[in-house]
């Protein structure tokens, strides 16, 4: 289970740091949450979806990695995963993890995120918190088995294996954005 999810969390972030690139000119509270950011097969992804998975300074910077991510997600789903099992045990495991860590006084990175996203959407950190470990742990779970189907399981849980995993995984979103360019509509760029 541990080796499981830290595979999932590592495998997460992938699909994060994907997208990510230089400084951001404009600010997402330049748009509203309604915005469409862009279209991937004829599901809209609005500023909204993202603002509530992203700190508002990170949302544009992760345009280009949603997009490979919803496109894992439907080939996924296309395919008729069975996921219901790793969706419970992905949410189990991210509601397990410390909101905050009485030890640290300065608060850890989770605590700070999910209290600032709460404050942003006037949630409860509790309530938040909740909403987003549902969307991640279906994400998580659709993610690694649609990567598990495509390229089986890492041969390890080191960090050379990982990241040689990670980057057949790369290599392999990168190609299959090619792949579906004409399915895809960017309406909102990092500037």
């Amino acid at each position: 289970m541990k080796k499981i999810t830290l595979y999932s969390i590592i495998l997460s972030f992938v699909i994060t740091l994907i997208g990510c690139s230089s400084s951001v000119q404009r600010h997402i509270k330049d748009y509203n949450d309604n915005d469409i950011v862009a279209i991937v097969r004829d599901k809209e992804i609005t500023v909204g979806e993202l603002r509530f998975l992203y700190s508002d300074e990170d949302v544009l910077e992760n345009i280009e990695g949603t997009i490979k991510l919803e496109l894992m997600l439907q080939d996924a789903k296309r395919m008729n995963l069975d996921v219901s099992d790793d969706i419970h045990s992905q949410r189990e495991a991210m509601l397990m993890l410390p909101l905050k860590d009485k030890d640290d006084p300065i608060g850890n990175s989770i605590g700070k995120f999910v209290d600032s996203q709460a404050q942003k959407f006037g949630m409860k950190p509790e309530a938040y918190y909740k909403e987003y470990v549902e969307i991640r742990s279906e994400q998580i779970a659709y993610m690694n088995a649609y990567m598990q189907k495509m390229f089986g399981k890492p041969n390890g849980f080191n960090e050379e294996e990982l990241e040689i995993y990670n980057k057949t995984a790369n290599d392999f979103l990168n190609e299959l954005v090619k792949k579906h360019e004409t399915e895809i509509e960017i309406r909102m760029k990092e500037f």
